[in-house]
């Protein structure tokens, strides 16, 4: 009886034992190398070049990364689709190249929030966007109502900032203005020069 009870124990230990083994092999999700196709956008994070305070009291910093990509995620399509609250406008514009050819500019606007687009035969492009509404996402999670100290954080930017900043890619041909009060991203402005 009490080989059967012993037996009975070391069955029951053994079945615990392997089933503690087995959940220590299980790998920790947190513990998990994180892939590139893994990082969400909120681990996104820029590298700036401090450039200089400019004329407008903004410090200035060359960003390609984000400037050249913020808008990838914009159409004419998506505007319709996604931010049904702002009204649209057409309005034809003369071809600078070729005045044979007639253009057109898309405006998506509220009493806050402005999209531009230049419509040529082949591509559409944003040329101004200004916008206070937290819906409008840009990649890495920059949106208004952020803190300051989150901007700072996803643009890695050690100088001491006002309530100015200004984001360039390295040509000069774009421009992103970001406007701070109270420690909050309350606007952001962007100026896209087209040819």
């Amino acid at each position: 009886m009490k080989a059967i009870h012993l037996n009975t124990n070391l069955l029951v230990i053994s079945i615990l034992l392997g089933l503690s083994s087995c959940n220590t092999l299980r790998v920790n999700e947190s513990e998990k190398p994180i892939s590139e196709e893994s990082i969400s956008e909120d681990t996104l994070h820029y590298n700036t070049k401090f450039i200089d305070i400019n004329s407008n009291n903004a410090a200035s910093y060359e960003c390609d990364n984000f400037v050249s990509n913020a808008l990838d995620n914009y159409s004419i399509a998506s505007i319709r689709q996604d931010y049904q609250f702002l009204k649209s406008s057409q309005k034809p514009k003369i071809n600078i190249h070729n005045p044979a050819i007639i253009d057109t500019i898309y405006t998506f606007s509220d009493n806050k929030n402005i999209i531009q687009f230049y419509r040529t035969q082949s591509k559409d492009f944003i040329f101004n966007l200004d916008v206070t509404n937290s819906r409008f996402k840009f990649p890495g999670d920059i949106t208004t109502g952020m803190s300051k100290d989150a901007f700072i954080r996803k643009f890695k930017i050690t100088e001491l900032i006002n309530e100015k900043v200004q984001l360039n890619n390295s040509n000069g041909n774009a421009t992103y203005l970001f406007y701070f009060k109270r420690n909050k991203l309350k606007r952001i402005n962007a100026n896209l020069y087209l040819d």
